[in-house]
């Protein structure tokens, strides 16, 4: 088994606007500690110096709060993990200076991970029902970050099949959120609130992109005209509800032609977007009916940006070997079919 319970790996999350550490045993989560930074609400957006000031002032307090809460003996840590990029430059040096510091100093293996091999492996976190993933799958990383599809064959075998062409489907989400007029962090979920209640009356444009990417800009710039031309008329519960079933069409239709061109049935979501209720209740219902076998995380402390599942990738590649080397280490962009 390639998760040892043995086998203790601290993770380190920084790429964006939270600050987050995990401990895990193999799979398991021990403890996972996150910060948000909700201070970014009066800016309508993550303002990065300010969001690499707050990872300076609150990495070492979240460190020590996680290793004192998992019980775990610092001195029984096999290595350091940490997110290596994609992100913000300023937030991922915070991150990445202080695991390189920590490593150093209990001379034990440095880890860097990339974030978005962290949304494609977080559903190997331990669940009490022990259902996972099995190879090969497609996954659909669905975040504020990006927007992707992998084929995914092994732990060591990744290829990215189809990405977002311009905005994520995360920032979509953000940006029509303050376009409504809704806080910043509570926007995606206010959506999903009102949608609930909502009908589908308003019928918005859909990217035609060819193949399995996605295009995003051109709907935001439409939604944008048509809250601000509208916004005294329109139905805010149809709106959104409105808004949700163009998304879930739009995945619909990449599912589908995902599933055509590699015949392969077993599908996980991940990222941020994947929090969302109704979006998850259209996915199962085809899913279900198609008869796919689909995985999308239960527990939202391991879908949105989080430590544990740094730490789960820092545990593969301590499994397989795969260090950084202290004198060389830089943040770089990883090439997306490698660990």
């Amino acid at each position: 088994m390639i998760f040892k319970k043995k086998q203790i790996i601290l993770g380190i999350e920084t790429s964006f606007d939270d600050t987050s550490c995990a401990i895990i045993k193999g799979n398991i989560v021990c403890y996972n500690n996150t910060y948000t930074q909700i201070r970014h609400n009066e800016f309508k957006g993550v303002k990065p110096n300010v969001a690499n000031n707050l990872h300076l002032c609150k990495i070492y307090y979240i460190v020590k709060r996680t290793i004192k809460e998992s019980k775990i003996e610092i001195k029984d840590i096999n290595a350091i993990s940490y997110t290596k990029g994609p992100g913000l430059i300023g937030s991922l040096m915070v991150g990445e200076n202080f695991s390189k510091s920590m490593a150093l100093s209990l001379d034990i293996p440095l880890i860097g991970v990339n974030h978005i091999h962290g949304h494609i492996f977080s559903s190997f976190i331990y669940n009490k029902r022990k259902r996972y993933p099995k190879f090969p799958y497609l996954c659909f990383s669905l975040s504020g970050g990006h927007t992707k599809i992998f084929l995914i064959k092994s732990f060591l075998n990744i290829k990215e099949i189809g990405r977002t062409l311009d905005d994520s489907l995360g920032n979509l989400f953000d940006k029509v959120s303050i376009y409504l007029g809704f806080e910043y962090y509570n926007g995606p979920s206010k959506i999903e609130k009102y949608s609930k209640k909502g009908k589908f009356l308003y019928k918005f444009p859909r990217p035609k992109v060819k193949g399995l990417n996605f295009s995003f800009s051109g709907l935001i710039t439409y939604l944008k005209r048509f809250i601000k031309e509208n916004k005294k008329k329109i139905n805010i519960k149809d709106l959104c509800k409105s808004f949700i079933e163009t998304i879930f069409i739009i995945l619909k239709e990449k599912i589908y032609k995902a599933i055509k061109l590699t015949n392969i049935t077993n599908l996980v979501i991940t990222g941020g977007v994947s929090y969302n209720e109704e979006l998850n209740k259209k996915i199962r219902k085809i899913s279900y009916k198609n008869k796919w076998n689909l995985y999308i995380n239960k527990n939202k402390d391991y879908i949105k940006d989080n430590a544990a599942m740094i730490a789960l990738v820092g545990s593969i590649k301590y499994y397989y070997k795969y260090y950084d080397n202290y004198k060389t280490l830089s943040i770089s962009k990883l090439k997306s079919n490698v660990l």
